[in-house]
């Protein structure tokens, strides 16, 4: 057990009083709260240690640094007794007249600070009392319903400090009714962030909440002794999707929360995302317009919306090429423009991707009737395909300036036609974005209506704010053609095989640094940098095989494993396979993209694996050149 801990609550709050007025006295200028903190925490063991204990919420298990509630008490009663003075333009700390004329030598902490400080308190608690009988008064009102969703305690790696704007968030919370949360909030940080500046028990950004979902959650029931396993339920969570508005440069905390509700009460912030009454949301939307002057014009009591990151047109596009060239690449890019944070590996709700095959039917895509089974008792329901769940999350979202994207990989693969089926009629679409003409389709239509997404009696489009992309290998064998009436509802793209620049350029980076480009040991004497290797390739394949441009290589091939092993291993089992069997078979030139000794594929497979030279002195000088 530290030292603090053997203290008294309010001798706690007393020991901070004299080192935050020795370090703001000794400064040469106004200091942040945090840089109070810093060198406080520097100047005291005791107060480091305290400092760097975390302690855990018996009531909610989560964690929650001590000492930063301290600090704040006993910043705050500097700043009440006019011996702190908090800076408007810049929110810096710096000592009142009243201040600099204090003896730290000889002061009396608990008479001459503390003691007279609970004057105020007195006078705050009463307020508080006041407010809280308000609000008592007002829920009890059956339109007035408050409720405080709880935070995704379970996910350890969460935090608001990790947000980008534009980025979406879906957050299961827990309520004590079915209550509306809102339509906007604060990120609450329960706990510090990676830095300094990001410190706990602050608010680091604004968010929109721009939907509402069920979510599967699996949850441990109990454990059988016996059988020693445990069992597990599947039950349906309310979650609320979140969008990142604004990021705050310096958290605010709760202490200047509190300053802001003076005389309407405090916030209780317990789990991170919470509902409040209306009345501190005005006064909280006051102070955003007056912190964020570019979000006055979308803001108000309510709701705010988000402008930037969004696309200015509905997309509808084919991108098409050789295998690898960066296709999916090109993808994330354009889902960037909405999700910046976003990765391949995110769940967001508003991404949907498939992959489409030659048994893959309308049923897939659009949905089907299947037997659904519920409390063991078995019903037939409408089970949407991914086009139908795609379609519902656009609706419900248009006012908001959501981007919904459906990714179609390998569009050539199926039969388009037959798996769009009455779907095609809603991919025109007019000036506005939307389908110029409806359809009536039962299934769609009921689910639509269930979920909240069009009212009866309106036709099913597809709203400006979905888009729809999907991608053709050109060089695949034994694909269906898209027929001309297709292609001319979608914009197609030609995705080249030229390498793709690293954008930005790192600050110590070269012009020619590449996405995707990594070293791969052929020999014990000769390593290939790929994006060069593949120029050289594709440039036998055009000039000295004869062949199209769809057999080809893109940048994206073969992907970096990071692992010098696991990169011989894809050119031996990817790379290799593709150049005998779908390149060199096919050229009739009698030019080769490997040693003249080379006469088989087992040959070509096993001299590679055995480290030994298999290239062409075409292509290796093709590659010296590049």
């Amino acid at each position: 057990m530290g030292y603090f801990d053997k203290l008294p609550a309010e001798e706690q709050v007393s020991y901070l009083i004299k080192p935050i007025l020795e370090v703001l006295s000794q400064a040469s200028t106004s200091l942040k709260t945090s840089e109070i903190r810093s060198l406080i925490i520097q100047a005291d063991t005791k107060i480091a240690e305290f400092a760097n204990t975390e302690y855990t919420s018996k009531r909610t298990r989560n964690t929650y640094n001590k000492f930063t509630i301290k600090f704040g008490l006993a910043l705050k009663e500097l700043i009440v007794l006019d011996i702190v003075e908090r800076q408007i333009e810049d929110k810096t700390l710096v000592l009142t007249p009243k201040g600099r004329s204090l003896n730290l030598e000889l002061l009396d902490v608990q008479k001459e600070i503390r003691e007279k400080a609970q004057l105020y308190w007195k006078e705050h608690r009463n307020k508080s009392k006041k407010q809280q009988s308000k609000e008592d008064d007002m829920n009890k009102e059956a339109s007035r319903r408050i409720c405080r969703a709880i935070s995704n305690s379970e996910v350890s790696d969460f935090s608001w400090y990790k947000m980008k704007v534009g980025d979406i968030v879906t957050y299961k919370y827990e309520s004590v009714d079915d209550s509306y949360i809102g339509e906007f909030g604060l990120g609450y940080n329960v706990n510090g962030g990676e830095t300094e500046e990001q410190i706990s028990s602050a608010v680091s950004c604004i968010f929109q909440v721009v939907d509402y979902t069920d979510v599967l959650d699996v949850s441990e029931k109990d454990t059988s002794k016996k059988r020693n396993a445990s069992k597990q339920s599947i039950i349906l969570k309310k979650a609320a999707v979140l969008r990142c508005v604004h990021v705050f440069n310096e958290p605010i905390s709760k202490a200047c929360l509190d300053d802001w509700l003076d005389g309407s009460g405090q916030i209780n912030l317990q789990g991170g995302f919470i509902c409040i009454t209306d009345e501190k949301a005005n006064i909280i939307t006051k102070k955003i317009k007056e912190l964020i002057p570019q979000l006055s014009n979308d803001i108000d009591d309510k709701n705010i919306i988000l402008s930037e990151y969004k696309q200015e047109k509905p997309l509808q596009v084919m991108y098409y090429g050789a295998p690898g060239t960066g296709k999916s690449y090109r993808i994330g890019s354009l889902i960037k423009e909405s999700y910046p944070g976003y990765t391949e590996y995110d769940d967001n709700p508003y991404v949907f991707r498939t992959t489409i095959y030659r048994d893959y039917s309308y049923f897939d895509f659009v949905g089907n009737i299947m037997p659904v089974t519920k409390e063991g008792k078995v019903s037939y329901e409408f089970v949407p395909g991914i086009f139908t769940t795609a379609l519902c999350a656009a609706l419900r979202t248009q006012d908001r300036n959501i981007d919904v994207y459906l990714i179609l990989e390998e569009m050539s693969r199926g039969d388009i036609a037959s798996i769009f089926g009455d779907i095609f009629q809603l991919l025109d679409r007019d000036d506005t974005g939307k389908s110029m003409y409806g359809i009536n389709n039962k299934s769609i239509y009921e689910y639509l209506i269930l979920n909240g997404a069009i009212k009866a009696g309106h036709k099913i489009i597809i709203p400006s704010n979905l888009h729809i992309i999907g991608t053709v290998n050109t060089s695949d064998q034994n694909v269906n053609v898209i027929d001309t009436a297709f292609k001319r509802r979608f914009d197609f793209k030609y995705i080249g095989v030229d390498p793709i620049t690293v954008d930005p350029i790192p600050v110590d980076g070269k012009d020619d640094e590449y996405v995707n480009n990594f070293d791969i040991k052929f020999t014990n004497s000769d390593t290939y940098e790929w994006v060069k290797l593949y120029q050289a390739i594709n440039h036998i394949i055009i000039n000295d095989l004869g062949l199209a441009e769809d057999k080809q290589l893109g940048p994206f091939f073969l992907k970096d494993k990071d692992d010098d092993d696991a990169n011989r291993e894809q050119v031996a089992d990817k790379l290799l396979h593709y150049l005998w069997q779908d390149v060199e078979r096919v050229s009739y030139t009698g030019a080769s993209l490997f040693d003249d000794s080379i006469k088989s594929f087992g040959q070509l497979y096993s001299t590679f694996n055995n480290k030994k030279n298999i290239l062409s002195e075409s292509v290796k000088q093709v590659y010296g050149n590049l």
